[in-house]
């Protein structure tokens, strides 16, 4: 967490011209990150957000990370936010890919490459029609959805300072979930089939626009490493490094590997 302070105090830096400035605390994120957070009011939860079942061993250290907060004086109980998690998630792709073709022709004409299934992936291609079909009220409604969502999960840090979940529902998700070449895959179902799973629970973070960091908290019996989530209200960065510096502190990751690792690679022979 000290190298993340010290990424942030070097990076958080606003420009000339900004649309908007987040204000930074009084100290540096270095400094304050050496200080314990005053008791904070944690919500916690592992439910699905999108029916995306999460793992009993993910739910568990979920919940054992409660309980280490509890242990540090903090107000702890558990409370999932209000949020239609799969109705968020289609309206956030028809904001992800609105102009998404006219992107792809600039891209085109610059290469002098046609677009068309030799030039791109069938879930490419298939977003690629869609979004020329698209038509501006369907990207201001789901402006307007996203921001009804936004207003709904803002309440939830009106009676937390922080939210602790799992980052994903599970530790990996099933191999060729991203292919781009699937061919069972339209728009009707591609927030369900793609993203549902790895978004569950980080999606309400970028719609709110709030800091939210992962930690190797756990090591799962698979060996891969378990992604505990704090996320806070708007400005909180130092909230959240306050306290994932003192989670580091209890729990430390520094010497846990997982079993497949590039450490753990023997340099070949010649």
């Amino acid at each position: 967490m000290r190298d993340a302070a010290a990424m942030l105090d070097c990076l958080a830096v606003p420009q000339v011209g900004d649309p908007f400035l987040i204000p930074r605390p009084s100290e540096p994120y270095a400094a304050l990150t050496r200080r314990r957070a005053a008791p904070l009011r944690i919500g916690w939860s592992a439910a699905p957000l999108m029916d995306v079942p999460v793992d009993a061993e993910v739910a568990a250290a979920v919940e054992r990370t409660a309980a280490t907060l509890a242990a540090m004086g903090h107000q702890v109980s558990e409370e999932s936010p209000d949020f239609d998690g799969l109705a968020a998630m289609r309206s956030m792709t028809n904001v992800w890919f609105f102009g998404f073709d006219l992107r792809l022709e600039g891209y085109a004409k610059r290469s002098g490459r046609t677009i068309g299934p030799e030039t791109l992936e069938p879930v490419t291609l298939t977003i690629y029609e869609y979004a020329r079909r698209m038509k501006p009220p369907q990207f201001l409604d789901a402006m307007a959805a996203l921001n009804t969502a936004r207003r709904r999960l803002a309440r939830y840090f009106t009676r937390h300072d922080m939210w602790l979940s799992p980052t994903t529902a599970r530790v990996a998700e099933p191999w060729g979930l991203y292919n781009l070449g699937r061919r069972d895959v339209t728009m009707d179902d591609l927030a369900e089939k793609i993203f549902r799973g790895p978004c569950q629970f980080t999606l309400p973070h970028n719609i709110l626009g709030i800091p939210a960091i992962s930690l190797p908290l756990a090591m799962h019996s698979s060996g891969l490493p378990i992604g505990i989530q704090l996320g806070a209200t708007h400005a909180a960065e130092h909230i959240v490094l306050q306290l994932a510096a003192a989670l580091e502190e209890a729990t430390p990751w520094e010497d846990r590997v997982p079993t497949l690792h590039a450490s753990l690679a023997k340099a070949s022979s010649r």
